[in-house]
């Protein structure tokens, strides 16, 4: 019996969150959701996500702040920036951060991009 991989996305936006929690169901993914980074120690903790897929933009938080809060979990999860912004940006963000990579807020099958991410 195999199990559904566990994502933790984290963002801001409630519609993007519903969008994104609805298109990863559907590819057979268990989501779970924080509207901000902050709030992540508590939602690994309890819902151990095999994948975080955080948003790079939010109101009140810094790019130095968000880079504080996500790299402590470069060591043990698989990290995607998932971002609207510039490439540039979020190429810099995956830098300093340590994250794995970025997919973009694009409309793309999101399912497809973060699979090579969890391997």
């Amino acid at each position: 019996m195999s199990t559904r991989r566990k994502i933790l996305l984290v963002d801001d936006s409630a519609l993007v969150r519903a969008v994104v929690v609805h298109a990863l169901s559907a590819s057979g993914f268990e989501v779970s959701t924080v509207d901000d980074p902050r709030r992540i120690d508590e939602a690994v903790a309890k819902d151990r996500p095999d994948l975080l897929l955080v948003d790079a933009t939010f109101p009140g938080v810094s790019d130095d702040m968000l880079v504080e809060v996500i790299a402590r979990y470069v060591p043990q999860l698989p990290l995607v920036i998932f971002s609207d912004r510039a490439e540039g940006e979020i190429r810099d963000l995956v830098a300093r951060s340590g994250a794995r990579g970025f997919v973009p807020k694009d409309g793309a099958s999101l399912a497809e991009r973060l699979t090579p991410f969890l391997t």
